[in-house]
């Protein structure tokens, strides 16, 4: 019997399914540090005035205190709607469509070539011991991001944390991303699990949505960053801070 214990609540599991941004991978030092520089070139190659504040404000962060809503499309939308909203602000400042769309997606192109990638992907705390500890009692785990399927197997080999999950689910895999339950579905079908017997442990409320619309035995919130309030995960059963024994734990 597989056994998983939440702030000193018991449960009897075979899966554990993790988000990814914010979940395993710490969201300040990857995303801030990525969607800055994507700013930045975005900024360089535009004659608008036009401060880089309002691109951030636009995804839900700010550029200067480095602070972003967990509620924004930064933190929880798909690169997609990344690419969308800076395109948008393009255009609402006289850039026709087709061009502000190019000059994103351009800008883009180079921040994905030219992002220290190696020094920007850290763990949240706890996370190698824990993954260490489901695998010896062979719980299957799996990831269900809105991140595009390649950039995120790229971060967990780049963690060298990729050979634990039997199933990476990225945005571009299903039809429909969070908080519909296709995500939940797919992947447990890959990890031949069923969503009852699963848990589900994301940093945003869409992830705590995912789990229940998948009817997974239980949607964990996880706040990392220090500090942070709690109160976006409304649809949380419980919710931890890292993945060391004060939280959660191998039972």
């Amino acid at each position: 019997m597989r056994k998983i214990v939440i702030n000193e609540k018991v449960y009897e599991i075979d899966g554990i399914l993790f988000d990814k941004d914010g979940t395993l991978v710490d969201f300040g030092s990857l995303w801030i540090t990525w969607t800055k520089d994507l700013i930045d070139k975005i900024v360089h190659k535009t004659d608008i005035s036009c401060n880089k504040e309002t691109y951030a404000n636009a995804l839900g962060f700010s550029y200067e205190e480095r602070t972003w809503d967990p509620k924004g499309p930064l933190a929880i939308g798909s690169l997609q709607d990344i690419i969308s909203i800076l395109s948008r602000e393009l255009y609402s400042n006289g850039v026709p469509w087709n061009d502000a769309f190019k000059l994103v997606n351009d800008s883009y192109q180079e921040v994905e070539s030219d992002f220290n990638w190696h020094d920007s992907v850290k763990a949240i705390r706890g996370l190698r011991d824990f993954l260490q500890q489901a695998s010896n009692r062979s719980i299957k785990m799996g990831v269900v991001t809105s991140d595009n399927y390649d950039r995120a197997r790229h971060q967990l080999k780049l963690l060298e944390i990729d050979h634990y999950f039997s199933a990476i689910v990225g945005h571009d895999s299903v039809e429909q991303g969070k908080p519909f339950p296709e995500m939940v579905k797919v992947a447990c079908k890959r990890m031949d699990v069923k969503p009852e017997r699963t848990i589900v442990i994301g940093d945003s409320n869409g992830d705590m949505l995912l789990g229940r619309n998948a009817k997974s035995l239980s949607s964990i919130g996880i706040v990392s960053k220090e500090g942070q309030s709690t109160d976006h995960l409304i649809n949380a059963d419980a919710i931890i801070r890292d993945y060391t024994n004060e939280f959660i734990k191998i039972g």
